[in-house]
């Protein structure tokens, strides 16, 4: 195996009813907090109420952000980074999906090192600030996909330069992540169906991106995905059972964790490829990787064949002993899947023509640089030809 290191700083509390200890957690880290989450008229009304409640009765302060959008823009969060310091607060919880809590990582760093929040994303020729530290994060996430509650990363997009991009910060790691099954238990069906596959797409990229064999990585990675399918359907009949978006949770936070250890490959070609969809066209992220996954993996079966097909066979139940042949079976039999959990997704089905694939694909690469593009290890890079190719795969 690779060397690597592997520190994991946040607190997880997790079980179902645990948004209610909320109060007496956030104590621990600040008096006066902000919450960022979804605009008023949601199905998650009442759990953002009822947070409020909890803890104006444990005697804090509480100001409410609600103007986060899904691919967080620069705009929003500087507003609120400008909320969050004229209230004077010194803490926020983030209660939402990955959105909001990649959005809550900026206005916590961002309030505390002065600024704007694109100030410190490497972009292109922009070279970011350094942050010179953060005020304490809680997450609660309402949507189990991204990961985000338990990590060092965040998504922004800046709608002027029409870029979207991810950064990295020790600052952006959460105090303490609150994952209540209850709260998950709400969220609908073409949602729930993103999601998991969201949580999919970040176990195999790391997975398919080394050349190394570890079967302690392998073989944790695999249970997850397992338990990733298993689970998915078992919510398809009963969107309601908190046992199942339980372990659906726990897939989530282990598959961005860096448990698995690989997560220190940085290897997020598969995402960088996705993340023009929805900076030119506003696709909600997991939306973006439903569309993204067949033809990625279709398109690059012959990188590292010996990786795909131990995936094919280990999770998908290909027995096809040629690695070659089983690499190719891999696009296929993913396809099966999701169309089986109606899932399946088009640019088409979405409305996204190809009049700009040749401008997203050159986002694509200009924009994460090639270590964000590389894929397996630098077995191959993608090119914007190579990007190209895939887009069109997926009409």
């Amino acid at each position: 195996m690779t060397p690597f290191n592997w520190c994991f700083p946040t607190k997880l509390i997790y079980g179902q009813g645990r948004v209610c200890e909320v109060g007496t957690i956030a104590a621990q880290y600040g008096k006066k907090v902000m919450i960022a989450t979804y605009t008023p008229g949601s199905a998650l009304d009442p759990v953002i109420n009822k947070v409020k409640s909890v803890l104006l009765a444990a005697g804090l302060d509480v100001t409410v952000f609600a103007g986060i959008e899904p691919n967080p823009r620069t705009q929003a969060i500087d507003k609120a980074v400008e909320i969050f310091n004229a209230e004077k607060c010194d803490l926020i919880i983030a209660l939402g999906g990955g959105s909001i809590i990649d959005a809550s990582k900026y206005i916590a760093a961002t309030a505390f090192s002065g600024g704007k929040s694109w100030d410190y994303v490497t972009c292109n020729e922009h070279v970011g600030r350094e942050y010179t530290g953060a005020f304490p994060i809680i997450t609660i996430p309402t949507v189990s996909a991204s990961g985000s509650e338990v990590n060092a990363s965040g998504v922004i997009k800046n709608t002027e330069t029409k870029e979207k991009t991810l950064s990295y910060s020790p600052y952006y790691l959460p105090k303490v992540a609150i994952v209540d099954p209850e709260i998950l238990a709400s969220v609908p069906l073409r949602l729930t169906q993103d999601s998991c596959i969201d949580i999919f797409s970040h176990l195999v990229e790391l997975y398919l991106c080394d050349e190394d064999e570890s079967e302690f990585s392998d073989r944790t990675t695999e249970g997850m995905i397992l338990c990733v399918k298993d689970n998915f359907e078992k919510a398809l009949d009963d969107l309601g059972d908190a046992k199942v978006r339980g372990e659906l949770a726990l897939c989530s936070v282990y598959s961005r964790s860096n448990f698995k250890a690989r997560e220190h490959l940085d290897c997020m070609s598969m995402h960088a490829i996705q993340m023009p969809l929805s900076t030119h066209y506003d696709l909600p992220h997991g939306r973006g990787m439903v569309i993204i996954i067949p033809a990625y993996l279709e398109y690059l079966a012959d990188v590292l064949p010996h990786r795909w097909a131990k995936l094919a066979r280990r999770c998908f139940g290909v027995t096809e002993t040629d690695d070659a042949k089983a690499a190719k079976m891999l696009s296929t039999e993913v396809v099966k899947w999701f169309k089986s959990t109606n899932s399946f997704l088009t640019l088409g089905d979405v409305s996204i023509p190809d009049e700009k694939f040749k401008k997203m694909a050159q986002d694509a690469v200009r924009i994460h640089s090639v270590n964000r593009v590389t894929s397996h290890k630098g077995a191959h890079s993608i090119s914007a030809a190579d990007v190209l190719a895939i887009y069109k795969l997926c009409k």
